[in-house]
């Protein structure tokens, strides 16, 4: 189905947004240069049982058919495709469904090339890596030295690449424009980058905040370097050299790769449709351009497991990194607490089950992919789905991950933990609401936070703590003051503290590329949305009673007592305040969402409509003022119209604290 046909389907739309804004949150972070060792038995036992592992093809082929199949029917896919490499060779590859349903052109893993999503960027790292070997590159230099276009000086600590790998360089997160439906839309070379610069909201290296500019900013800073475009680079230096045929980084792909890449599929109204294209301009291409086969990415498995060496029986030896920065760049780079899972360089330690893992996760439009490589066992597994129900298979540690590890790597027996005796009169510290660090601080974005992925913690009350968050329930434990472990599960969260002593972020294995932090009393959503809902409860009110009045004066006729001035212009005044009010919330639902397409004229009006309010409700507070004083209708109405300047009052107050009032983008 073409897109503009699809397009005409509003549920369509919506998923349409739905997944742009998604894909914004894939993860897919250089304090240290050398690796942390990280001291969770849980996660790094002693010794291995010898029998863990992948031993016969024909086994794996068996759990693969049955797992993809079961994935497939309850997901809604309509294709999907492994590879599976282990000591230097391909191990196993399968396609699995279709690569287009119209054709009826099943996937074939070695020439239906896939869109990679944010997996882009470990190849962004790998030719970072290569540059910093050439001494072209310092990890370490202020990332200005690289640029033609100046990142702002908001702390006197620079950004360097090593923040830029470790997603710490303390970029808020912006989605506004990060993709166009048409061509004629995207912006030139360069432009986006100058034109989007996020602010600088928390000093570089201190917590990570996943980042799709910083991947952007990688990727500009290697083609001004090398004196090639990111696509001819990566192209050159690391596709040919591997041999990678049915891959590319170049958009559009060429002709004869084109032809070969699967449709992306969503489900709806009991059937597949063809998901219109989602297009990323030119300078986001670092952060998710690559389409490649599963063998083609089994190619670049290897490499890496190989320390940077590839040989087939058509390549004799290609090396696209030297060893020495092959082990650096699988070492862990930054953790936030030295007992905690961290980020390599460009990778994220998906350790589990008492496997080092170093992997990354991609989503695009609405392809889901994601990369294991388990360096001690020589082995790697990349993964990839077509359709748009593949979200969720695609987390790290759920999903296909959870399904591989639990069968191949099953977890080592866990040691019961006991609470601290004290630790109940404790508990009630580390309670409340904490929201990930992949978001905006100081544009209109900022709101989207309200609706982010959050973590409630509570106090049982039985010396754990009950965490609900976007990947479950979780009861964990006190190991040691700040660190905690699932009760029932290896992994582990830490809790860090302000300089005042209060809990300000929690970070987790889990989230490698993310931190939670702790928000106001007032930025919760327990406050937020009650508030925000009460306010237009009494916005609408306002309708019938205006009618009602109407009505009422009409029935009077010539009877009525005349109304002084004052009176109907404050309560018309009203009337106007909550018509605005309500058509701003309305706004937002039909125009807010769709900013990831670029801010849309209608939506700069509805942000205007926010300022007239706010200019307005100041006018009422007086006409409130002197209805009191006045007594301009009875007691009754009076505390009515009271609580309506109130709500008024109130959602200025929202709108300012969610940066809703004026045009701040």
């Amino acid at each position: 189905m073409k897109p503009h046909l699809f397009l005409k389907n509003p549920l369509a739309v919506s998923l349409i947004i739905l997944l742009a804004l998604a894909m914004l949150l894939q993860a897919g972070a250089p304090a240290m240069a050398q690796e942390t060792s990280l001291a969770s038995s849980a996660i790094f036992p002693a010794a291995l049982p010898q029998q863990l592992g992948l031993t016969d093809p024909a086994e794996l082929q068996v759990f693969l058919d049955d797992l993809l199949g079961r994935q497939m029917e309850e997901n809604h896919i309509a294709g999907a495709a492994v590879s599976v490499v282990k000591d230097g060779d391909l191990f196993f590859t399968r396609g699995y469904g279709y690569a287009d349903l119209e054709k009826n052109l099943p996937v074939d893993p070695q020439h239906t090339l896939f869109k990679l999503g944010s997996v882009t960027k470990l190849f962004t790292w790998t030719a970072v890596m290569q540059l910093v070997e050439q001494g072209k590159l310092s990890l370490d230099a202020d990332i200005n030295t690289y640029l033609d276009f100046r990142i702002p000086d908001t702390f006197p600590q620079p950004v360097t690449l090593k923040h830029l790998m470790a997603h710490t360089a303390g970029f808020e997160d912006l989605h506004a424009g990060l993709v166009v439906l048409e061509e004629e839309d995207l912006a030139p070379a360069r432009q986006w980058l100058v034109s989007n610069i996020p602010a600088r909201v928390r000093p570089p290296g201190e917590r990570p905040g996943y980042t799709n500019y910083g991947a952007a900013l990688a990727g500009y800073i290697v083609a001004r370097v090398s004196g090639q475009s990111y696509s001819e680079y990566v192209q050159e230096h690391i596709l040919d050299p591997l041999g990678m045929q049915s891959a590319t980084a170049r958009w559009p792909s060429p002709p004869e790769l084109q032809a070969r890449e699967s449709v992306g599929y969503m489900y709806a109204e009991n059937g597949f449709q063809v998901f219109p294209q989602l297009l990323n301009h030119a300078d986001l291409f670092p952060a998710g351009i690559m389409r490649a086969s599963a063998t083609d990415m089994a190619r670049f498995m290897i490499a890496h497991l190989q320390d940077g060496r590839y040989s087939d029986a058509a390549i004799p030896e290609a090396r696209i990194l030297q060893a020495a920065t092959a082990q650096q760049m699988h070492s862990t780079l930054y953790a936030p607490d030295p007992r905690l899972l961290g980020n390599a360089y460009g990778f994220f330690e998906f350790s589990d089950n008492g496997q080092r893992v170093i992997g990354h996760s991609g989503g695009a439009e609405p392809m889901e992919s994601m990369l294991l490589l388990l360096p001690d066992q020589n082995l790697g597994v990349f993964v990839v789905y077509n359709s748009l129900g593949a979200g969720e298979l695609n987390r790290q540690h759920f999903g296909f991950q959870r399904a591989f590890f639990d069968h191949y790597f099953p977890a080592p027996a866990l040691e019961a933990l006991q609470p601290p005796a004290d630790f109940a009169e404790r508990a009630q510290r580390f309670v409340g609401v904490y929201r990930w660090t992949m978001s905006s601080y100081t544009t209109f974005e900022k709101f989207f936070a309200l609706m982010g992925p959050t973590i409630y913690v509570k106090n049982p009350g039985d010396g754990t703590l009950l965490l609900e968050s976007p990947f479950g329930e979780w009861r964990i434990v006190e190991e040691q003051p700040l660190y905690f472990r699932q009760v029932d599960g290896p992994f582990h969260m830490a809790f860090r503290q302000d300089d005042h002593g209060r809990m300000a972020y929690l970070f987790t294995d889990l989230t490698p590329m993310m931190a939670f932090e702790k928000a106001p009393w007032y930025e919760t959503p327990g406050f937020s949305l009650p508030l925000l809902a009460l306010s237009l409860l009494l916005f609408l009110s306002i309708l019938p009673v205006a009618l009602i009045r109407f009505i009422g004066e009409r029935r009077q006729g010539s009877n009525r007592q005349p109304a002084t001035r004052r009176v109907r212009l404050a309560f018309q005044l009203m009337v106007v305040i909550s018509l605005l009010n309500l058509l701003f919330i309305a706004g937002n639902l039909i125009w807010g969402e769709q900013i990831v397409f670029g801010i849309p004229f209608a939506y700069k009006v509805v942000l205007g409509l926010g300022v007239l309010s706010a200019i307005l409700t100041a006018v009422g507070l007086v006409f409130t003022l002197l209805a009191w004083k006045e007594r301009f209708w009875g007691f009754s109405f009076r505390l009515y119209y009271t609580l309506v300047t109130i709500a008024a009052l109130a959602f200025v107050w929202f709108l300012q604290q969610w940066n809703l009032l004026g045009w701040q983008f």
